[in-house]
């Protein structure tokens, strides 16, 4: 049911030669041995599924989702992946926001994580002085299916302040997504 991507998976390699002198009472000797390492990374290939509820707030002008995108593009190991929408045509992915409703997105694309998204209220676009402001986020391990509950905010006074806790918080949501690997 889950992917496997073992044979897709990306290396980032991090090299770092460094020659060391130690210094002794009568002579220099270099020791190019000493901090010769190499560090290999996986890359994580990432999918934001759209809003479970953000269709409304969409109409409005009011989606995070490319924050979360544009933010997480900025680490090394993190490759975000478009949303497959012609793939996804007629798989139930609108309204997600559990890890029991993934299966069917996960037998279609080629993910290491999905990353749920919603707000968390409804849009009171009658009395938007009044709107308080809120998202959650969930990260899903498409291979293992386990979910956390990652970052999120609540009663914010606007949308601007959901962007700003976001890129605020963004190494946080970060840090979920590795602990589930």
């Amino acid at each position: 049911m889950a992917c496997n991507t073992t044979g897709k998976k990306n290396k980032n390699v991090i090299e770092q030669n460094v020659d060391s002198e130690i210094p002794d009472s009568s002579t220099t000797v270099k020791n190019t041995s000493l901090l010769n390492y190499k560090t290999t990374v996986d890359t994580l290939e990432i999918i934001v599924v759209q809003c479970a509820n953000g269709y409304e707030y969409a109409q409005h002008g009011y989606d995070f989702n490319p924050i979360i995108e544009k933010e997480l593009h900025y680490f090394e190991n993190i490759n975000i992946k478009p949303f497959p929408l012609k793939t996804l045509m007629g798989v139930p992915y609108q309204g997600v926001f559990d890890k029991k409703y993934c299966p069917p997105i996960i037998e279609k694309v080629s993910a290491d994580y999905l990353i749920l998204t919603r707000f968390d209220k409804g849009l009171g676009i009658f009395d938007s002085n009044k709107q308080k402001w809120g998202y959650e986020l969930r990260v899903v391990n498409t291979k293992t299916l386990e979910q956390v509950n990652s970052i999120a905010a609540h009663n914010l006074k606007d949308y601007s302040e959901i962007e700003k806790h976001i890129k605020n918080n963004i190494e946080q949501l970060k840090i979920d997504i590795e602990k589930l690997n």
